[in-house]
């Protein structure tokens, strides 16, 4: 579930919706944790959902790209699963064709150990329960956008290697 999961293409969509992660191929954070955390629910793993507050600046993405967002800070959705005694961290953020350029990722995670965590976190909520299943994110799209181009242009560079 965890390949399945981080082989989607990081990508900051209009709306999210879990539901569809596998079928558009395409999702962020939200889409891949909740996808993640009701799968994991459902082989009766306990779920915690983390809400983490960062810097998007301290991620390898180009400034001028950053500057089209509002604001550098930046919220990222994370797991903590316990299929044993302990919890761990689960976070399938950034897809493998991403590593070379430059952003945290686990590669063949074998379920035992915490991951590594795609943001470097300024604060940490544990919540509840999972956040919203679909929310519409119109704010900021101009960032957005030129992130997921520039996403592209990276996988692309990433294959030619």
């Amino acid at each position: 579930m965890y390949n399945k999961a981080q082989g989607v293409p990081y990508y900051c969509l209009t709306n999210r919706d879990p539901d569809l992660l596998l079928r558009k191929n395409k999702g962020s954070c939200s889409e891949k944790h909740l996808y993640l955390g009701k799968e994991f629910q459902k082989l009766g793993v306990p779920v915690k959902y983390l809400l983490i507050k960062f810097d998007w600046r301290d991620l390898p993405i180009p400034g001028e790209i950053i500057k089209k967002k509002n604001n550098p800070a930046g919220w990222h959705l994370a797991l903590k699963i316990r299929p044993d005694k302990k919890w761990i961290l689960v976070d399938a953020t950034w897809d493998q064709k991403l590593k070379k350029a430059g952003f945290p990722l686990t590669e063949k995670w074998q379920g035992k150990t915490n991951t590594k965590l795609a943001v470097s976190p300024k604060k940490i909520i544990e919540l509840k329960k999972a956040p919203p299943k679909q929310i519409k994110r119109p704010e900021n799209r101009k960032f957005y956008n030129a992130l997921n181009k520039w996403l592209e242009k990276q996988r692309a560079h990433s294959q030619n290697f």
